[in-house]
């Protein structure tokens, strides 16, 4: 084999030991619906969903799924003390869920399925990236992400709590 040859195989067989690793270690996010319950995740990536009583955890920081149909964010104080509300959909109605869709778009719909409130990423401006994730972070802020599979991932913010919608996939705002 060439030295070039060589090389290539090393670089791979780091890469898959590295992504082993950050996926023994919970690093790497996983699809599905989240659920009330012991289990605690920061992530929802695409067709996941929230149900009544679900939430993603961060640190001082739980994005909630409420049981009368607000999807809210809350971070704890400095000290961890209460639970300073820092964004909320607005909607209201008993068995409301939160779903990120497979394009992206983070919606609220009620049980009858009609749609509350949305994010507005499900935008074909980023069709190339075949993935997205809602991201709660530790500080309490969460994003929505899109990314692509390669050996070395980014991501693109398309929404965030703080910010709304990001111009990097779209123009207007969500509220």
């Amino acid at each position: 084999m060439s030295m070039a040859t060589n090389r290539s195989i090393m670089i791979r067989s780091v890469s898959v030991a590295a992504a082993a690793m950050l996926s023994a270690t919970g690093l790497l996010a996983t699809s599905g619906t989240a659920h009330a319950g012991s289990t605690t995740s920061d992530t929802l990536t695409n067709g996941g969903a929230l149900t009544p009583g679900a939430h993603l955890d961060n640190g001082d920081a739980h994005l909630v799924m409420q049981r009368d149909g607000d999807l809210a964010l809350y971070a704890s104080g400095a000290d961890g003390s209460g639970g300073q509300l820092r964004w909320h959909s607005g909607t209201t109605g008993e068995g409301n869920r939160a779903e990120l869709r497979a394009d992206g778009n983070l919606v609220v719909t009620a049980p009858d399925g009609a749609e509350l409130w949305q994010s507005r990423t499900g935008s074909a401006d980023c069709s190339h990236m075949p993935w997205t994730k809602l991201t709660v972070r530790s500080h309490g802020d969460m994003s929505i992400l899109a990314g692509q599979d390669s050996e070395a991932p980014y991501f693109i913010p398309l929404w965030s709590a703080s910010f709304g919608l990001q111009p990097s996939c779209g123009a207007r705002s969500a509220r």
